[in-house]
């Protein structure tokens, strides 16, 4: 798969710190109300912020990227079995906080943010791990939702936005991916057309 920069722009736009990232990131929408929705959805405006600042704090780019071969792929969307393991791994095994994206086919891609307890704390003043997901195809918004992660299970936030996909699909996406790679040994995807590490699945 031929990753670069116009079709995976989100592996660009997250390696800004918060004294180069521009006022606006160039996605596109797919209409006048989505651009709406997104202009007052503050977790979304969030999410790109709070990777900025990390990467400002740690003066690196902070981010844990993953592309999806299509096998990858296919068990994450697809296969019931798997999907019900990684997600029951999920909870019993702790993947550390992160963020980053996880690319696959056709300019797939999302943007993730996993929060540990205490920034989940302090910066949402919630008990538990939050997480943020956005989903793009190459420069193309297509959804977003959050959560806050307990014991218990995954607590959506109501207000997301959804193209396609029911409630909890996103992060369900995402939480299989990150446990499904957690403690692995991955190798890194051979690239010259970009700097970002990517982990390959």
């Amino acid at each position: 798969m031929n990753i670069t920069y116009n079709s995976y722009p989100s592996l660009l736009f997250l390696s800004y710190n918060k004294e180069n990232a521009p006022a606006e990131l160039p996605f596109e929408v797919p209409s006048m109300q989505v651009k709406q929705y997104l202009s007052k959805c503050k977790s979304y405006q969030e999410l790109f912020a709070f990777i900025a600042v990390k990467n400002s704090i740690e003066n690196k780019n902070t981010t844990t990227n993953y592309h999806l071969s299509d096998t990858a792929f296919n068990m994450v969307e697809h296969a019931d079995h798997f999907r019900n393991g990684q997600f029951r791994n999920f909870f019993e095994n702790y993947v550390k906080p992160q963020h980053g994206t996880i690319l696959f086919k056709q300019g797939g891609q999302y943007v993730y943010l996993l929060l540990g307890k205490n920034e989940t704390k302090k910066l949402k003043n919630k008990d538990g791990r939050y997480i943020a997901v956005a989903l793009f195809k190459e420069n193309l918004f297509i959804g977003f939702e959050e959560a806050i992660i307990t014991d218990k299970g995954v607590d959506v936030i109501p207000g997301g936005h959804y193209q396609g996909m029911d409630i909890g699909g996103y992060i369900s996406f995402c939480i299989i991916t990150l446990a499904y790679a957690n403690n692995k040994q991955l190798p890194i995807l051979k690239n010259d057309l970009i700097k970002e590490k990517i982990f390959t699945l």
